[in-house]
């Protein structure tokens, strides 16, 4: 069965909450403002909000959902997942360039509710994306645990925290690099680490194994 269509009044008066809610949460934090003074941004009356959401936090939490839902089908399209992908082209995953093509269009919303306002919900729903996304990709890339340099709970820990930093940091600043760009950066990190060959001092022979 096709879902409903929302009724497009319905749609434009959902859409000035969220914009509104955006840039008071921005301004001065949730706690900041009424669902009063949200009406007056959104210039919608108050009781038109009530026939909508219960409060701000529902307005947030809808909205945040519905964020996390875009990005997971950002990252796990299955229709966008090359069967012959080759991990060593040195070309970024489709995944990684749509995960950072999401957070460019959505770019005014996740500055002010990830980087200016951390809003804990938003980051804990990220962080629970950005961890699948890395479970899978690394049981794919290597499922061998004695071939990985840490253990495997250590080696997901390390890598979905440095993702999340990395998404803030790049928002933060203003996405100085392109979409594509900065996803090549990240995968190279992620399969090769830090270095394009091993420092002098590192030694040639050296070999660890996680078992």
């Amino acid at each position: 069965m096709k879902p409903a269509k929302v009724d497009p009044r319905v749609q434009r008066t959902r859409r000035l909450l969220r914009e509104a809610l955006v840039q008071l949460t921005e301004e001065r934090g949730l706690d900041g403002f009424s669902v009063q003074e949200l009406a007056d941004r959104a210039t919608v009356k108050r009781a038109t909000f009530y026939l909508h959401y219960e409060d701000k936090q529902a307005l947030l939490a809808d909205y945040i959902a519905e964020l996390l839902e875009e990005l997971r089908v950002a990252v796990f399209d299955p229709g966008g997942q090359p069967p012959d992908y080759d991990y060593a082209s040195g070309e970024p995953h489709p995944s990684f360039v749509r995960l950072f093509r999401h957070l460019a269009e959505r770019y005014d919303v996740y500055h002010a509710l990830l980087v200016r306002r951390r809003v804990p919900e938003l980051a804990a729903g990220m962080l629970e994306v950005v961890r699948q996304f890395v479970a899978e990709g690394l049981a794919f890339a290597q499922p061998d645990d004695r071939l990985l340099t840490a253990r495997r709970d250590v080696t997901l820990k390390y890598t979905e925290a440095a993702y999340v930093e990395v998404i803030i940091w790049w928002i933060e600043q203003q996405m100085p690099y392109a979409e594509k760009e900065i996803a090549a950066q990240l995968m190279d990190l992620s399969i090769f680490g830090p270095y394009r060959e091993l420092p002098a001092w590192a030694g040639s022979g050296r070999e660890k194994t996680s078992g």
